[in-house]
This record gives C-alpha cells, structure tokens and sequence, in this order.
C-alpha cells in the first residue's frame, strides 16, 4: 500500500472533497431556484458516487511524495 511523507492533503483527496462540496451546491441551486425536489438520499448517492468517480480518476501529484 502506498503511503505518503507529508500529512498534506493529495490532490486525489482534495479533488474528491471538491467534487462532493460541488454536487451539494447544485443541488442546493436546483431547490432553490425552484426545480424538481432532490430527495436527501438521491443527494447523498450523487454526492458519493461523483466523489469516488473523482478521487479514483484522479492521479497523485508528483508533489504528492507518495512512495
């Protein structure tokens, strides 16, 4: 298993978060601008199937020091 020299966040767990902080806002934009109900499962499945989609595309940086 891959382990990293520094606590600072990779870019692979930072890309997830992005992605999972993204999807809540548009679902917030979608109820608030009227649109369809999002129900709060349908959100939390988005959020998490967007955010593993992300995070597992996604490759470590170089500044990653993963070793």
């Amino acid at each position: 298993m891959a382990s990293m020299q520094s606590a600072k966040p990779a870019r692979k767990v930072w890309v997830g978060g992005l992605a999972g902080a993204t999807t809540a806002i548009v679902v917030w934009l979608i109820h608030t601008v009227g649109g369809p109900t999002v129900p709060g499962e349908i959100s939390a499945a988005i959020t998490t199937v967007l955010t593993f989609v992300a995070s597992y595309l996604v490759p470590p940086a170089e500044a990653d020091q993963v070793v």
